[in-house]
């Protein structure tokens, strides 16, 4: 069974509700992006809050659906690091994995993703 991975990126966002739900089912993963009037859209890469625009460009030009975990990973991390403001470590990025079950990685987890870009 093939798992396509899909690509997401958070920051704080100081007004409004924007959310990014992922899971995954029999049909396999979904992701859906709501903005503060709460409408949804499904979509494969996205990223919310503060610096989303250019972190959000990154992705779409990024993602493809052949991704491996590894390279989603890396990926997803490498525009983070472009975009945060301060340096990207295991005390503040989290990140997770939602197919085919939930798993929020451990910092030691996060840090070798970290040590991979």
């Amino acid at each position: 069974m093939k798992v396509t991975n899909y690509l997401v990126l958070v920051q704080s966002r100081p007004f409004g509700v924007s959310l990014l739900i992922a899971g995954y089912d029999e049909n396999g993963p979904s992701l859906y992006y709501t903005d503060p009037s709460g409408t949804f859209w499904q979509c494969n890469a996205k990223a919310i809050g503060s610096g989303s625009e250019g972190a959000d460009s990154s992705l779409q030009e990024q993602y493809n659906k052949d991704l491996t975990l590894q390279e989603a990973e890396t990926i997803a991390l490498s525009i983070l690091k472009q975009v945060m403001e301060e340096k990207v470590t295991p005390n503040n990025v989290d990140i997770a994995k939602v197919a085919p079950t939930y798993h929020l990685y451990t910092p030691d987890e996060v840090k070798a993703v970290i040590t991979r870009l």
